[in-house]
């Protein structure tokens, strides 16, 4: 869901782009550039992500009165990069959605955290826990790390953006159960097969595309 500034209260917006601009810095100072600096392929790899996640946050489905829905993506993201460089995809992209769509760079704080900081670090979070707690076999992978955890990232998402959209009084309560509440556990289902189903792809065919997957753990 792409939200706009208009209608936001100022403290939100302020609060979103502070959050956002920390984490930022900390993306920054702690990626493992190493992977990508001297490596090319690393490099776009990173770069077409980044692009297919601008393209599908363009397109989504709109219920009207500025309500979209539109996969997340950000589990395959941080499971194939990492959470320093899936936020900073995640931003890249963010941006370039907010210029095309004229959403107001006031919002780019609060999208940021609820399209992408919430999802990347519960995915991080529940694929750290995983590795340290559960078997380590390609079927907890794909379940766990990708699927159950994209199906989670984007509800703990939505209904987080709901609560900010009825807290800032952009929609009333009866129009978010009448309009968007109904429809987010719908989008945990289609969010966790697309990432599973991608995931599934990539540690079968180019494994060394997703940096949290290793072959010789997983496949032993």
């Amino acid at each position: 869901m792409n939200l706009s500034a208009d209608g936001l209260d100022l403290p939100w917006l302020v609060g979103g782009l502070l959050i956002w601009a920390g984490l930022l810095i900390w993306a920054f100072k702690t990626a493992p550039w190493y992977k990508v600096t001297d490596d090319r392929s690393a490099q776009n790899v990173l770069l077409a992500a980044t692009l297919i996640v601008l393209l599908i946050w363009q397109f989504g489905a709109s219920l009207g009165m500025g309500i979209t829905f539109h996969f997340l993506l950000m589990t395959t993201m941080t499971l194939m990069f990492g959470p320093q460089f899936a936020l900073i995809g995640m931003s890249l992209a963010l941006l370039g959605v907010t210029f095309e769509s004229n959403l107001g760079y006031m919002a780019l704080g609060v999208n940021a955290v609820l399209m992408g900081v919430i999802p990347i670090f519960i995915t991080w979070w529940m694929a750290r826990w995983a590795f340290y707690k559960l078997d380590r076999n390609i079927f907890v992978f794909v379940f766990f790390n990708a699927f159950l955890s994209a199906a989670i990232g984007v509800v703990v998402s939505l209904s987080l953006a709901a609560t900010v959209l009825y807290v800032t009084e952009v929609q009333s309560a009866e129009t978010l159960k009448q309009t968007f509440l109904p429809f987010v556990p719908l989008m945990a289902t289609p969010e966790g097969f697309l990432n599973g189903m991608l995931m599934t792809v990539f540690i079968l065919f180019k494994p060394h595309w997703v940096s949290s997957f290793n072959d010789k753990e997983y496949f032993k």
